[in-house]
């Protein structure tokens, strides 16, 4: 379901990040939600602010910032990989490290791309047609053109 965000002048003392942490914790996705079970608001809501967190030192046009409403801005975060392990971000470069150096990320990278460009879900084509499309970007020095190339040919052949 989707819910327009707080507006700031609604809670002029919280900075976006309290804003957001208000409006989706699990009492206001109950009371905003009506019928529909307050876990569906959490499910991604836990995993999508942490990430978006970390880019708390840029307003919405992206200017750098230091602080908002006179508080320092609090830009950790933190992601759980499929493993369960749970890493923790300082900053947005923090996240885009560990983004560029993720498996697990380039693998999401290749799924996403595919679904994109082909307009079918990867496994339509196969059991093995993520592993071996993943397995090309990484010996092809994670070259995004040649992934696409990669994808087209590969959705085009049987």
């Amino acid at each position: 379901m989707a819910v327009a965000p707080l507006a700031p002048d609604l809670h002029a003392n919280l900075t976006t990040r309290e804003r957001v942490e208000l409006q989706t914790n699990a009492d206001s996705c109950k009371s905003v939600e009506l019928q529909t079970n307050a876990d569906s608001c959490k499910s991604c809501h836990a995993m999508i602010n942490p990430l978006g967190f970390t880019l708390e030192h840029y307003d919405a046009i992206g200017r750098y910032r230091a602080e908002e409403k006179g508080k320092p801005i609090d830009a950790t975060g933190k992601y759980i990989t499929q493993a369960g392990q749970e890493i923790e971000f300082h900053s947005v470069r923090e996240l885009a490290k560990f983004l560029a150096e993720s498996d697990e990320a380039r693998q999401a990278l290749v799924q996403q791309l595919f679904h994109y460009q082909i307009k079918q879900p990867i496994r339509a084509y196969g059991e093995d047609r993520a592993k071996n499309l993943s397995t090309a970007f990484a010996e092809n020095g994670y070259n995004i053109r040649q992934l696409v190339a990669e994808l087209v040919a590969s959705a085009a052949l049987p």
